[in-house]
Formats: structure tokens, C-alpha cells, sequence
């Protein structure tokens, strides 16, 4: 686990370096959890199929979720590439070895209304076979619960884990990623997609080069305790390195339907916009 940490983030450092990040949630059924969503984070590979190089990748990052007690896996459409889904590995543990049976991969699809053309359209809802339960995963999978999930507002300090596919290595007898841990700030812009926010963080000397492979990497608010969503793209320019990422809000609406077999869902959402006032010392 690697920590690059900004400029700007004095405030939070007491969450820094720490082998143990679990923050204490309350479910709202009154039970007391205590979760590190870093737990969660798996390097996304594929099976090839080929016997002198078994697995590949084009760089990305999921993250494991319970919802009713049922397990799932988030990460990005994009991620997949020139492979098919049924290739796609998910392990037990983020350096782990067994790999959990899929059964079906659902996302969004024929959008209406602010859907259409938002990036809620990139997000994809991994179902595990039938016998995957919630403890196969000996990473801690991540609990979505109406109180350990909430959208971000400007200002809100946030932290992102994920693989970096640039110094992670897939070799013809070792699988070894490089996860990191990025903290940053909830910088969204005004803007026509309302499942989108943004996020942008300032380092000091930093030892990473780009964000390749963070893509699908669940965004953490560490102000509110709370999953308050996915990145689905971003870029790195000097020490700037900034973020797009899809409201956890969205990204839940998804997961509840395919969760109850429903085959459409339909909602609304209430945004809150900050109206800067001119001030007057008269």
C-alpha cells in the first residue's frame, strides 16, 4: 500500500499511514460496523485462455460491495476492452488466489432524460454465482447501507484506493499490483451531467507519473465516513492530479434494481448547488 498525500490536506493526517483504517459506520438497522474500504479494491485481470500467458490486463480496478447481505463487484464497462466478461478474475483477497464463480454482468442501458450520454452509462454490476457468499471474501467486501453511502459536497476531503496499472507487473507466474491510496478534495464544478462529480488533489514530489488503472476505484469521503462513489476516468498533469467519478447516489439505484430483478428503474434526484452572494462591508 502506497500514500501520496497533497498539499493541501493538513487536517486529515491523522488518517495517514495507518496499517488499520476502518472507520466506525452505524447501519440503519442500529448495528455498529466497522469498515477500511481499502478492503474492498481488487486489481482487475483476465484469463486469456493461453497456456504460456494464463492472465492479462488493460489496467483498472474494482471494488467488492454487500447489499442485503449479498455480494457484488463494481468497476467501469471500459475496463473490459478487447476481453469478454466471463474472462474477468475476482479474488478473495486483493493479493488473493481463489476466484469467485460469476453469473451475470448488468449496466445501465437505454438512458431517459439527464441519463442520457451521463457516465452512469460506463458503471457495470458484477452478480457472483450462487455460491458466493459475503465471507468467500477474506478482503473485507464493503457494506452499502443507506448510512455508509452519501454524495460528496465541494470542499468534502476524499480518498481513493486503487491499482496503478503502470508499475503493476502481470508476469508468466506472478500477478503483482500496485495499489495507492490518494487523498483529495471534492472539487465539482457546475455541470450538464448530474451523476458526475469531480475531484482533484496537489502533491508534493509525487512518485506516480499518471492515474492509469484507477479507473473503477471507489471514492471514499473520509468527512462524512462515508462511499460516495466511483472514478470512471481522470488524468495526471504535473503534481495536479484530478479525477471524474460517478455519484455513489447513481451508482446505488443500479445496484438496488439488479438487486430486487428489476429490469428498469426510474428516480429522481435533488442537487444542491453553492450560490455565491456579493457581499457589502456598508
Amino acid at each position: 500500500m502506497k500514500l501520496w498525500l497533497p498539499r493541501t490536506a493538513e487536517r486529515v493526517r491523522r488518517l495517514i499511514n495507518k496499517t488499520d483504517m476502518r472507520v466506525t459506520q452505524q447501519l440503519a438497522s442500529g448495528v455498529i460496523v466497522r469498515q477500511d474500504f481499502r478492503t474492498a479494491t481488487r486489481f482487475v485481470f483476465f484469463d486469456t485462455g493461453l497456456d504460456y500467458w494464463q492472465y492479462a490486463t488493460h489496467g483498472g480496478t474494482l471494488f467488492v460491495v454487500t447489499y442485503a447481505g449479498r455480494p457484488y463487484a463494481l468497476t467501469c464497462r471500459h475496463v473490459l476492452k478487447d476481453f469478454e466478461w466471463r474472462q474477468i478474475v475476482v479474488t478473495n483477497a486483493r493479493m488473493g488466489r481463489n476466484i469467485a464463480g460469476l453469473k451475470t454482468v448488468a449496466y445501465p442501458s437505454r438512458p431517459t432524460e439527464e441519463a442520457v450520454g451521463s457516465d452512469i452509462l460506463d458503471v457495470a454490476l458484477i452478480e457472483f454465482s450462487d455460491d458466493i457468499r459475503a465471507d468467500f471474501f477474506t478482503d473485507a467486501a464493503y457494506i452499502l447501507d443507506p448510512n455508509t453511502m452519501g454524495t460528496s459536497t465541494v470542499g468534502d476531503t476524499l480518498h481513493i484506493a486503487g491499482a496503478l496499472k503502470t508499475p503493476s507487473e502481470i508476469g508468466e507466474t506472478a500477478i503483482s499490483p500496485i495499489y495507492c491510496l490518494l487523498e483529495t478534495q471534492d472539487n465539482t464544478p457546475t455541470m450538464r451531467d448530474v451523476t458526475l462529480r469531480r475531484l482533484v488533489g496537489k502533491y508534493n514530489e509525487p512518485k506516480f507519473g499518471d492515474v492509469l488503472g484507477l479507473s473503477g476505484s471507489p471514492v471514499f469521503n473520509v468527512t462524512t465516513r462515508q462511499l460516495c462513489g466511483m472514478v470512471v476516468r481522470g488524468s495526471m498533469s504535473g503534481d495536479t492530479c484530478t479525477l471524474w467519478y460517478v455519484d455513489m447516489f447513481d451508482i446505488a439505484q443500479l445496484v438496488v434494481a439488479v438487486h430486487e430483478n428489476r429490469s428498469e428503474t426510474h428516480y429522481k434526484k435533488t442537487l444542491t448547488r453553492l450560490v455565491r452572494t456579493p457581499y457589502s462591508a456598508e
